[in-house]
């Protein structure tokens, strides 16, 4: 069974990659399949080691072996508890690192357990660096994933915290 990914609109013109959202059980068993698939280059992944471990082991190692920055990762990786947030520096950094690879002209994956909440603060933050209002942000996101968004306050707070310095991330350009 194929799992759903979507895409999640950049409306800036000058992008040159895209971005997609989906589920752990699209990537899981097979993250190289899920790659090709959109023929993305990187994947973001916002679980848990415990989430990995309960249901796909193996990914898990796969994270770990593709994650090394030094050589263009083909794997990021930033664990956050399901319905909440982990601190804003690295979230800044890993939105910061989508959307240099965005730029660059790769395409990436990003999921979280069922692609929609953790998934969505990554999403929204990402699109509001590429010129998005964050409520456009978060009205595109839903369409595009259905269902999808921050889940509760705590990430709806970050979101908003998070806004100014994801516009700068392309302020140079």
């Amino acid at each position: 069974m194929l799992h759903r990914i979507d895409e999640i609109p950049l409306r800036a013109a000058e992008v040159a990659g895209r971005l997609f959202v989906t589920n752990f059980s699209a990537v899981g068993p097979d993250p190289e399949g899920a790659l090709d698939r959109v023929n993305a280059s990187v994947v973001a992944c916002m679980l848990t080691r415990h989430e990995i471990e309960l249901r796909y082991p193996d990914y898990g190692e796969w994270l770990d072996s593709h994650s090394d920055a030094a050589s263009s990762p083909r794997a990021l990786w930033l664990p956050t508890p399901d319905g909440s947030v982990t601190t804003d520096g690295p979230v800044l950094e890993l939105v910061e690192v989508v959307v240099s690879a965005l730029d660059r002209g790769d395409s990436v994956l990003v999921h979280c357990g069922a692609g929609m909440a953790r998934t969505a603060v990554i999403g929204i933050l990402t699109m509001v660096a590429f010129g998005a209002d964050p409520a456009a942000a978060a009205v595109d996101f839903r369409a595009a994933r259905p269902g999808g968004g921050p889940d509760g306050p705590p990430q709806e707070r970050q979101i908003a915290r998070l806004v100014p310095k994801a516009r700068r991330l392309r302020a140079s350009e």
